[in-house]
């Protein structure tokens, strides 16, 4: 019996040893490397979470650009909110956005602000809304080659 619990032990270490060498490592930018330039392209994003606003769940999906300097270009998105999904629609000139040395900043959009976090150098992000009553969250991840 004690030799057969060893036995388990060894392959539950292997098994787990192996599953976290293939995990998706998330690189940490280098501190004081970030700046609004760190943002720079076409980014794919979706977004979850909860907005008491709508009445309950959304999700969404879509694209937005953001030029380097400090400006988010374009949004072109769906959601569905609540159960209920719209039509694919385009938000010219969205709003702006900071990001500060340690990789922190915000998204100014025209409805609220939103929490970032720049990873992997700016190739993909993390975001949470900061309106009262939501519980959203939001990833991103550029599809085109940096300038």
């Amino acid at each position: 019996m004690k030799r057969r619990l060893i036995w388990v032990t060894l392959l539950s270490v292997a098994i787990a040893v192996t599953a976290l060498y293939h995990a998706r490592t998330v690189h940490a930018t280098p501190k004081g490397s970030c700046s609004v330039a760190s943002l720079k392209g076409t980014y794919a994003f979706h977004r979850t979470g909860v907005n008491s606003v709508v009445g309950g769940p959304i999700a969404q999906i879509g694209i937005n650009v953001e030029d380097g300097e400090g400006r988010i270009k374009l949004i072109r998105t769906v959601r569905s909110s609540n159960g209920v999904v719209g039509d694919w629609f385009e938000q010219v000139e969205p709003g702006s956005y900071t990001i500060d040395a340690d990789c922190t900043g915000l998204f100014f959009l025209p409805t609220n602000p939103q929490y970032i976090v720049v990873v992997d150098g700016g190739k993909r992000y993390f975001m949470l809304s900061a309106a009262q009553g939501t519980t959203v969250t939001e990833e991103g991840t550029r599809i085109d080659d940096k300038d």
